[in-house]
């Protein structure tokens, strides 16, 4: 494109950067008379042969357009060649302001973007944290028994009595909108008595009730309930029990213990739950020392963490609060959630997991840490478990799609914090 472009480079902060343009006039008004040219060759109007349709006619009827993708294709190169010409390179497609283009005039404009700041960790040796010692008590063992207890509790019929808190119940549930309306019918619903399931209106009928009984109630649901099909409405409801049971419980005993697994006494399972708790309880420790450790590295090492990357990390974090949702059968487009009130909450750690991200980037370039083949082929073997497929087949896909690399990177900066570990001063 031969002209001259002058642009001024200015920095922001650690990783803001901004290019200010301006091309010559003639640039804008030779490139929109090019579109010109190209639109008379395709374009049809009633009227005109393809083809022989004037030029001011296209300049007229089209200008908006035409002028559109003059400044588009102008844009492109500029900025493109001014990234290339100053090495530069955005972590997003650059943003573009100030632009007001009119044909007999410069045109000017913005492009706004971010690079991956230059990041050098200093001061990561001699970090001061606090280890703990978590310990394992008999009581958290005993609330393991009886966790083990609630999960393989019967459910056995009531008799000679009505229906009571800690009961569970099944039945059929009718629904009519107050005021009127189509009667929506639940067939099996079940539910503990006394809990907050559904309304707790509904746990006051059920009081005594028996099998076969129908209670009637009114449920009116707060605007904020979480079931936005109910949130806001009330109902005139009727329940009818089919079936009331209690829980019963398993004693806590070595028959119990051999009805679980593969323990002979319950003192076994004692044995499993408390070297599983101390397990925990180490991991719980190692990450409460790391935590402390980065946080320091953070503090120590202040810069702007970059806003496209903490999107990123906000997209993530969202992500994954969406799918355990899902993986609990919750959809989570109706599940009552502010999602932007959400990213909001997360931004502060987001912000901190990107700058530990570079930081620890920079830790492994610096001391020069690397993953072994043998640490990656662990990851790989443990990856083809979880997917079912051969170790080979796994590496593959590992590979291709980027995942292998994305592995390695987290090895390194687990390696760094060790470093950090190691040389920390731990009290």
């Amino acid at each position: 494109m031969g002209y001259e472009l002058k642009v001024d480079y200015a920095e922001e902060g650690s990783s803001l950067r901004h290019l200010d343009f301006e091309l010559p006039t003639e640039d804008l008004n030779d490139e929109f008379e090019k579109g010109v040219v190209r639109l008379r060759k395709t374009v049809k109007l009633p009227g005109f042969r393809k083809g022989k349709i004037p030029k001011d006619v296209v300049r007229s009827r089209f200008h908006a357009d035409v002028l559109e993708q003059a400044v588009q294709d102008l844009l492109n190169k500029a900025v493109n060649d001014a990234l290339k010409e100053r090495d530069l390179y955005p972590l997003a497609d650059p943003q573009i302001t100030n632009l007001e283009p009119k044909l007999g005039e410069p045109l000017r404009f913005r492009a706004s973007f971010e690079v991956m700041p230059k990041v050098e960790a200093v001061d990561y040796k001699g970090l001061e944290a606090t280890e703990q010692k978590t310990e394992v008590t008999d009581e958290q063992i005993d609330n393991g028994i009886d966790h083990l207890r609630e999960q393989h509790a019967r459910f056995d019929p009531v008799e000679g009595r009505g229906a009571r808190d800690h009961d569970f119940v099944m039945g059929d549930l009718v629904e009519i909108p107050s005021g009127g309306g189509a009667a929506e019918r639940h067939e099996g619903v079940s539910f503990e008595v006394g809990s907050e399931a559904y309304h707790n209106s509904l746990h006051e009928k059920l009081q005594d009730a028996k099998p076969g009984d129908e209670v009637k109630f009114t449920a009116a649901f707060p605007a904020e309930h979480g079931d936005p099909e109910r949130a806001g409405k009330s109902f005139d409801a009727a329940f009818t029990v089919k079936e009331l049971k209690e829980k019963a419980l398993p004693e806590a005993d070595d028959e119990f213990a051999k009805d679980i697994g593969e323990f002979d006494t319950l003192e076994k399972v004692r044995d499993e739950l408390r070297k599983q708790a101390q397990e925990r309880a180490q991991r719980d420790d190692e990450l409460h020392v790391r935590a402390q450790l980065l946080e320091k590295l953070i503090a120590a090492n202040p810069f702007d963490a970059p806003e496209s990357l903490v999107e990123l990390e906000l997209d993530g974090r969202v992500e994954a609060a969406a799918r355990d949702l899902y993986q609990r059968g919750i959809d989570p487009r109706q599940a009552g959630i502010d999602w932007a009130k959400v990213r909001g909450e997360q931004r502060p750690a987001a912000e901190n997991a990107v700058k530990a991200t570079l930081l620890l980037d920079s830790i492994v370039k610096q001391e020069k840490l690397e993953a072994t083949d043998e640490e990656l082929s662990q990851e790989v073997e443990r990856a083809s478990k979880a997917l079912e497929k051969s170790v080979e087949a796994t590496r593959a896909k590992m590979m291709k799609d980027g995942t292998l690399e994305r592995v390695s990177g987290r090895l390194r900066r687990e390696k760094a914090v060790d470093f950090i570990k190691l040389h920390a001063k731990l009290t």
